[in-house]
């Protein structure tokens, strides 16, 4: 997943789906979500915990890049989640907006349906990201 498509997922999630989140890093730490505190471009913060302990409350930052996958514990019912998924996504087979991603690697183009909002704030990331960076002293 992109790390746009995660920026427009989790502030969109159903609280119901929040209370029974737990995430998983591409080096394959799971953390038990108690709560989400705050999303950036750049990072995840979350109030939780390690999978498989018992110490409740800590906080973790989380770059977006380094996230995997999520798992819901508590799985809603199908029409409810295709309902909800609809609702952050579009439906399947909605018109596409183009996103490109360039990184180290070779440029890879992305389709998926963004939100007004989020494609204007790509759109502003974008124009920020071609700006020139002064020299360094």
């Amino acid at each position: 997943m992109t790390n746009s498509a995660w920026l427009q997922l989790f502030p969109n999630l159903p609280q119901s789906w929040k209370d029974s989140l737990v995430v998983k890093t591409v080096n394959g730490t799971e953390l038990s979500v108690q709560s989400i505190v705050r999303i950036d471009e750049s990072f995840l913060v979350v109030r939780g915990r390690v999978a498989g302990t018992t110490e409740q409350g800590q906080v973790y930052f989380i770059p977006i890049e380094k996230l995997e996958t999520i798992c819901i514990q508590k799985p809603p019912k199908e029409d409810e989640m295709q309902k909800s998924l609809n609702e952050i996504f579009g439906p399947v087979g909605a018109p596409v907006t183009l996103v490109e991603k360039t990184s180290d690697s070779p440029r890879a183009t992305t389709m998926m349906r963004l939100s007004p909002e989020a494609h204007e704030r790509l759109k502003s990331l974008a124009a920020a990201s071609k700006q020139p960076n002064p020299p360094n002293s």
